[in-house]
Protein backbone atom coordinates (compact mmCIF):
# COMPACT_ATOMS: atom_id res chain seq x y z
CA UNK A 1 0.00 0.00 0.00
CA UNK A 2 1.32 3.47 -0.90
CA UNK A 3 2.15 5.67 2.08
CA UNK A 4 1.16 9.33 2.09
CA UNK A 5 2.31 12.35 4.05
CA UNK A 6 0.73 12.43 7.50
CA UNK A 7 1.81 16.00 8.32
CA UNK A 8 1.78 19.47 6.81
CA UNK A 9 4.06 20.36 3.93
CA UNK A 10 7.70 19.86 4.96
CA UNK A 11 10.29 22.58 5.30
CA UNK A 12 13.05 20.31 3.98
CA UNK A 13 13.27 17.49 1.44
CA UNK A 14 16.16 15.05 1.89
CA UNK A 15 16.91 13.15 -1.31
CA UNK A 16 19.41 10.40 -2.04
CA UNK A 17 21.77 10.49 -5.02
CA UNK A 18 22.51 7.05 -6.51
CA UNK A 19 19.58 5.35 -8.23
CA UNK A 20 17.40 8.35 -7.41
CA UNK A 21 18.99 11.29 -9.26
CA UNK A 22 21.73 9.45 -11.17
CA UNK A 23 22.36 5.86 -12.20
CA UNK A 24 25.65 4.12 -11.52
CA UNK A 25 27.29 0.86 -12.52
CA UNK A 26 30.01 -0.59 -10.29
CA UNK A 27 30.46 -3.21 -13.00
CA UNK A 28 32.32 -0.60 -15.06
CA UNK A 29 34.95 -0.36 -12.33
CA UNK A 30 35.26 -4.11 -11.99
CA UNK A 31 35.50 -4.72 -15.73
CA UNK A 32 38.11 -1.99 -16.29
CA UNK A 33 40.36 -3.19 -13.48
CA UNK A 34 39.94 -6.87 -14.33
CA UNK A 35 40.84 -6.24 -17.97
CA UNK A 36 43.91 -4.20 -17.02
CA UNK A 37 45.18 -6.71 -14.44
CA UNK A 38 44.04 -9.80 -16.40
CA UNK A 39 42.11 -11.28 -13.46
CA UNK A 40 38.56 -12.72 -13.25
CA UNK A 41 36.07 -9.90 -12.57
CA UNK A 42 34.26 -11.94 -9.91
CA UNK A 43 37.41 -11.92 -7.77
CA UNK A 44 37.34 -8.14 -7.31
CA UNK A 45 33.94 -7.17 -5.92
CA UNK A 46 34.40 -8.52 -2.35
CA UNK A 47 37.61 -6.56 -1.88
CA UNK A 48 36.44 -3.34 -3.50
CA UNK A 49 32.98 -2.92 -2.00
CA UNK A 50 33.31 -3.82 1.66
CA UNK A 51 35.04 -2.19 4.59
CA UNK A 52 37.58 -0.41 2.38
CA UNK A 53 34.84 1.40 0.50
CA UNK A 54 33.18 2.27 3.81
CA UNK A 55 36.45 3.86 4.97
CA UNK A 56 36.73 5.76 1.69
CA UNK A 57 33.13 6.95 1.93
CA UNK A 58 33.77 8.21 5.48
CA UNK A 59 36.87 10.12 4.46
CA UNK A 60 39.15 7.84 6.45
CA UNK A 61 41.15 6.93 3.33
CA UNK A 62 42.21 9.09 0.41
CA UNK A 63 41.57 7.72 -3.05
CA UNK A 64 45.25 6.82 -3.45
CA UNK A 65 45.31 5.03 -0.10
CA UNK A 66 42.18 3.16 -1.12
CA UNK A 67 43.75 2.07 -4.42
CA UNK A 68 46.83 0.61 -2.71
CA UNK A 69 44.77 -1.10 0.01
CA UNK A 70 42.38 -2.56 -2.58
CA UNK A 71 45.29 -3.91 -4.64
CA UNK A 72 46.64 -5.68 -1.57
CA UNK A 73 43.21 -6.97 -0.55
CA UNK A 74 42.41 -8.31 -4.04
CA UNK A 75 45.90 -9.64 -4.78
CA UNK A 76 46.32 -7.25 -7.70
CA UNK A 77 49.59 -6.01 -9.16
CA UNK A 78 50.30 -2.30 -8.86
CA UNK A 79 47.85 -0.52 -11.16
CA UNK A 80 48.63 3.00 -12.31
CA UNK A 81 46.51 5.73 -10.74
CA UNK A 82 45.75 6.90 -14.29
CA UNK A 83 43.88 3.62 -14.74
CA UNK A 84 42.28 3.57 -11.30
CA UNK A 85 40.88 7.09 -11.35
CA UNK A 86 38.59 6.85 -14.41
CA UNK A 87 37.72 3.23 -13.58
CA UNK A 88 36.48 4.29 -10.15
CA UNK A 89 35.10 7.74 -11.03
CA UNK A 90 33.37 7.44 -14.39
CA UNK A 91 30.48 5.11 -13.57
CA UNK A 92 27.57 7.56 -13.46
CA UNK A 93 24.75 8.50 -15.80
CA UNK A 94 22.51 11.52 -15.32
CA UNK A 95 18.73 11.07 -15.27
CA UNK A 96 17.40 14.40 -16.61
CA UNK A 97 13.76 13.75 -15.69
CA UNK A 98 14.73 13.15 -12.06
CA UNK A 99 16.88 16.29 -11.93
CA UNK A 100 14.09 18.33 -13.52
CA UNK A 101 11.62 16.97 -10.97
CA UNK A 102 13.85 18.02 -8.10
CA UNK A 103 14.34 21.46 -9.64
CA UNK A 104 10.54 21.89 -9.58
CA UNK A 105 10.09 21.36 -5.84
CA UNK A 106 8.17 24.44 -4.63
CA UNK A 107 10.09 27.39 -3.19
CA UNK A 108 10.20 27.40 0.57
CA UNK A 109 11.19 23.73 0.76
CA UNK A 110 14.92 23.23 1.17
CA UNK A 111 16.32 20.49 -1.05
CA UNK A 112 19.09 18.64 0.76
CA UNK A 113 21.18 15.98 -1.00
CA UNK A 114 22.06 13.18 1.45
CA UNK A 115 24.49 10.61 0.08
CA UNK A 116 26.95 7.91 1.03
CA UNK A 117 29.74 8.74 -1.39
CA UNK A 118 33.44 9.49 -1.67
CA UNK A 119 35.38 12.38 -3.12
CA UNK A 120 36.23 10.66 -6.40
CA UNK A 121 32.67 9.45 -6.99
CA UNK A 122 31.41 12.94 -6.19
CA UNK A 123 33.81 14.30 -8.82
CA UNK A 124 32.36 11.80 -11.29
CA UNK A 125 28.80 12.84 -10.48
CA UNK A 126 29.56 16.52 -11.00
CA UNK A 127 31.05 15.72 -14.42
CA UNK A 128 27.72 14.44 -15.73
CA UNK A 129 24.97 16.12 -13.71
CA UNK A 130 24.35 19.67 -12.42
CA UNK A 131 23.52 18.41 -8.95
CA UNK A 132 24.58 21.55 -7.11
CA UNK A 133 22.19 23.61 -9.27
CA UNK A 134 19.11 21.65 -8.15
CA UNK A 135 19.81 21.33 -4.42
CA UNK A 136 20.30 23.89 -1.68
CA UNK A 137 22.76 21.92 0.46
CA UNK A 138 24.77 18.69 0.22
CA UNK A 139 25.35 16.35 3.15
CA UNK A 140 27.95 13.86 1.92
CA UNK A 141 29.43 11.02 3.94
CA UNK A 142 33.05 11.67 2.99
CA UNK A 143 32.74 15.21 4.34
CA UNK A 144 30.76 14.25 7.43
CA UNK A 145 32.83 11.22 8.45
CA UNK A 146 29.71 9.08 8.86
CA UNK A 147 27.37 7.16 6.55
CA UNK A 148 23.70 6.34 6.40
CA UNK A 149 21.98 4.65 8.21
CA UNK A 150 23.86 5.97 11.25
CA UNK A 151 21.49 8.33 13.13
CA UNK A 152 24.34 10.85 13.36
CA UNK A 153 24.23 11.26 9.58
CA UNK A 154 20.53 12.14 9.61
CA UNK A 155 21.03 14.46 12.59
CA UNK A 156 23.70 16.31 10.59
CA UNK A 157 21.24 16.68 7.71
CA UNK A 158 18.55 18.02 10.03
CA UNK A 159 21.03 20.49 11.51
CA UNK A 160 22.14 21.63 8.04
CA UNK A 161 18.52 22.28 7.11
CA UNK A 162 17.73 23.84 10.49
CA UNK A 163 14.61 21.72 10.92
CA UNK A 164 13.22 19.13 13.32
CA UNK A 165 12.48 15.55 12.18
CA UNK A 166 8.80 16.39 11.85
CA UNK A 167 9.56 19.12 9.31
CA UNK A 168 11.47 16.88 6.88
CA UNK A 169 10.67 14.29 4.22
CA UNK A 170 13.26 11.80 2.98
CA UNK A 171 13.41 9.82 -0.29
CA UNK A 172 15.88 6.97 -0.90
CA UNK A 173 16.10 3.75 -2.88
CA UNK A 174 17.39 1.76 0.12
CA UNK A 175 14.58 0.49 2.38
CA UNK A 176 16.93 0.05 5.33
CA UNK A 177 17.94 3.71 5.15
CA UNK A 178 14.31 4.76 4.91
CA UNK A 179 13.52 2.66 7.98
CA UNK A 180 16.37 4.24 9.94
CA UNK A 181 15.13 7.75 9.14
CA UNK A 182 11.58 6.83 10.13
CA UNK A 183 12.91 5.65 13.48
CA UNK A 184 14.10 9.24 14.03
CA UNK A 185 10.68 10.66 13.20
CA UNK A 186 11.43 11.70 9.60
CA UNK A 187 8.65 10.89 7.14
CA UNK A 188 10.47 8.69 4.66
CA UNK A 189 9.59 6.88 1.45
CA UNK A 190 11.29 4.44 -0.90
CA UNK A 191 11.96 5.60 -4.47
CA UNK A 192 13.01 2.38 -6.17
CA UNK A 193 14.41 3.95 -9.36
CA UNK A 194 15.01 7.41 -10.85
CA UNK A 195 11.91 7.20 -13.03
CA UNK A 196 9.81 7.05 -9.87
CA UNK A 197 11.03 10.34 -8.39
CA UNK A 198 8.77 12.70 -10.35
CA UNK A 199 5.54 10.75 -9.69
CA UNK A 200 6.50 10.31 -6.03
CA UNK A 201 7.07 14.05 -5.60
CA UNK A 202 3.74 14.72 -7.30
CA UNK A 203 1.97 12.20 -5.06
CA UNK A 204 3.42 13.90 -1.99
CA UNK A 205 2.38 17.34 -3.23
CA UNK A 206 6.01 18.40 -3.68
CA UNK A 207 6.05 19.18 -7.39
CA UNK A 208 5.62 22.47 -9.17
CA UNK A 209 7.39 24.61 -11.75
CA UNK A 210 11.16 24.60 -12.16
CA UNK A 211 12.94 27.33 -10.18
CA UNK A 212 14.37 29.31 -13.08
CA UNK A 213 15.76 28.17 -16.46
CA UNK A 214 16.58 24.51 -16.92
CA UNK A 215 20.25 23.69 -16.35
CA UNK A 216 19.94 20.05 -17.32
CA UNK A 217 20.38 20.33 -21.08
CA UNK A 218 23.19 22.89 -20.95
CA UNK A 219 25.19 20.76 -18.52
CA UNK A 220 24.83 17.62 -20.67
CA UNK A 221 26.08 19.51 -23.71
CA UNK A 222 29.10 21.03 -21.98
CA UNK A 223 32.50 19.42 -22.64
Amino acid sequence: MTRALTRAAPRALFVDLGNVLVRFDHGKTIRALAAHADVPPQDLAPGLFGDLERALDCGELTAIEFFRAAEARCGLPRIEDSVWIPAWRDIFEAVPEALEALSAVPPGILRILVSNTNALHWEGVLKIAPIEAVVDHCVLSFREGVRKPDPVFFQRALARAGVSPGDAVYLDDRPEFVAAARDLGIESFVVARPEDLAPELARLGLSGNARGPSVIKSNRESP
